[in-house]
């Protein structure tokens, strides 16, 4: 039987934060997300929203503090979706019903 690898560039670290979803093509509406993990190539979200990977969109760290040691440190991301599965049921108690792998552009993020 052959050991599976993942492929990940960077490590990842489990970190719960919720955040303003915006689609790049309709800023003006924003929806909830929460970030589930991050790493410093990107972060697993959980939504309600429905999107379609290559979606580009721009998210609003709730908890923004520049004094954090974590994710919150940075007020907003940038990036595009590289994934999506349906959330397990474990995970709709964080209000998600979709998990989305989503990957920072440059740059990773703005202050």
């Amino acid at each position: 039987m052959e050991v599976y690898k993942e492929k990940r560039h960077y490590q990842r670290y489990g970190h719960s934060s919720p955040m303003h979803l915006h689609l790049m093509d309709n800023q003006d509406q924003y929806y909830y997300a929460e970030m589930k993990d991050y790493s410093q190539g990107g972060m697993l979200l959980l939504t309600n929203k429905k999107l379609v990977v290559g979606h580009l969109v721009y998210l609003e760290m709730k908890n923004y503090d520049d004094h954090a040691p974590g994710p919150e440190k940075y007020k907003s991301y940038f990036g595009s979706v590289k994934w999506s599965t349906p959330s397990s049921s474990s995970d709709l108690d964080t209000k998600g019903s979709h998990k989305y792998g989503v990957e920072y552009n440059e740059p990773a993020y703005y202050d």
